[in-house]
């Protein structure tokens, strides 16, 4: 009887922490990508600003990027090292400072240096809190756990678009200045939750002795030893390609949205919150169609819907009749953008699946620093296509440079055949 008392507490204590640190991980990223996404909002006021041209600008976005990949490569690193939680903490602090200081940066290198801070948090953030969800969810349901948490990706973006459409005055040049500001805030919040309520991981912890004893084996180089070398790089190019594409449409969006249909800076946000909406639903779709389907079919299709998406979005807008020289905001127009826009935003759910399926494919001593790798630093791969558009808009246009990332979304989906499935497996603290 006793016993069976026991076990229960055990099993609901069990759940609480599954739960609370799924909360907290999902808060976190959240506002992580509330700090992150605020930028692609005011590029053109930055430029207009410090006088400097779109080029200069877009240099910012570069450096955010790869920023990422450091962070998510040694923070990974410093997570497998002293822990999830502690990682998790140092990040939300990092972001949240960072993305302050932006708003009273006096220079594009100072935005640059601030924007770096913010990249390497992101980075640092997304490897922790995916090994913390990983760890404490079990295989049954971790895709859809992690399809949770990534949902604050999505939220956070929504959330950078309401920022956006409340606080930019185009009768006020400097109030992007208030944007940065004001989207430093809940940050703060954040870490006071993650402090008190989150718990860290139990399978850090059973594995932490063995971290100790083998330090040489938890090294920022162990990811490129033969046995791990074919897997981190297979799962880096997948990254690369589906960063790539991400990247170059959801960074000029709103510029893009500004130049072919002359929108206001307040007004491309209240487009760009479909794209938000239509993510969360693409989210957790995702998360279960990985637990029903496996994780590479599941990639694929999302690849592929990516691929078609990206094409109809721009040609449906850069077609939309324009009055004047610039699009109405009438019912009907306000309609299809949301509905393309929704589509656009939906099939980013593959973003879902890089947590769960990273951790799989990596032991505990290495999970952190191999995940945090090989999925942020495919936004370093992603900078050489940022770079690209400003320079083939003046050659071949606006509508048909930003189609060109559906060529990415179709190497993604052949690629993802090449790693193995890992559906149903359990995460233990065995190496």
């Amino acid at each position: 009887m006793q016993a069976n008392i026991e076990t229960k507490k055990s099993v609901s204590t069990a759940r609480s922490t599954a739960y609370m640190s799924l909360a907290g991980s999902w808060a976190a990223w959240l506002f992580d990508a509330l700090d992150a996404g605020v930028f692609g909002f005011v590029i053109l006021a930055v430029a207009k600003t410090f006088d400097v041209s779109l080029a200069d600008v877009v240099s910012t976005v570069a450096w955010f990027l790869l920023a990422t990949g450091i962070g998510g490569y040694f923070l990974g690193n410093i997570s497998d090292r002293i822990g999830r939680k502690k990682t998790i903490l140092l990040s939300v602090f990092a972001y949240g400072s960072g993305t302050f200081l932006c708003g009273i940066a006096d220079s594009v290198t100072e935005l640059n240096i601030y924007r770096f801070i913010v990249g390497i948090a992101v980075g640092g953030l997304w490897s922790a809190a995916a090994a913390l969800v990983s760890e404490v969810w079990h295989s049954e349901s971790r895709a859809k756990a992690i399809a949770f948490m990534q949902t604050g990706w999505s939220g956070g973006n929504l959330l950078a678009a309401i920022f956006a459409w409340n606080i930019l005055n185009p009768q006020d040049p400097e109030s992007w200045r208030n944007l940065f500001i004001y989207a430093s805030i809940p940050a703060f919040a954040t870490l006071l939750f993650v402090a008190f309520f989150v718990k860290e991981s139990p399978v850090w912890l059973a594995n932490r002795e063995y971290i100790k004893q083998n330090s040489s084996k938890t090294g920022l180089g162990e990811i490129f030893k033969p046995q791990y070398l074919k897997v981190t790089i297979l799962a880096l190019s997948v990254s690369i390609l589906a960063m790539l594409g991400y990247w170059i449409i959801f960074t000029f969006a709103p510029t893009f949205l500004q130049n072919i249909l002359k929108i206001r800076i307040d007004q491309a946000p209240v487009f760009l919150i479909w794209t938000g909406i239509g993510a969360i639903a693409g989210y957790i779709a995702y998360g279960y169609l990985a637990e029903k389907a496996g994780r590479r079919i599941a990639f694929a299709v999302f690849f592929v819907g990516m691929a078609i998406m990206v094409p109809v979005f721009t040609y449906t807008t850069s077609h939309m009749p324009l009055t004047n020289g610039k699009l109405l905001l009438t019912g009907s127009s306000v309609v299809i953008l949301g509905i393309i826009s929704a589509l656009l935003g939906f099939f980013t759910g593959y973003f879902s699946g890089f947590g769960a399926w990273y951790s799989e494919l990596f032991p505990t001593s290495i999970r952190s620093t191999a995940a945090g790798f090989c999925f942020n630093f495919g936004r370093v791969g992603a900078i050489i296509g940022i770079k690209l558009v400003p320079v083939l808009i003046p050659m071949i246009g606006f509508p048909i440079t930003m189609s060109l990332a559906a060529l990415a979304y179709l190497a993604a989906a052949l690629l993802v055949f090449a790693l193995r499935e890992t559906k149903g497996v359990e995460l233990t603290s065995g190496n």
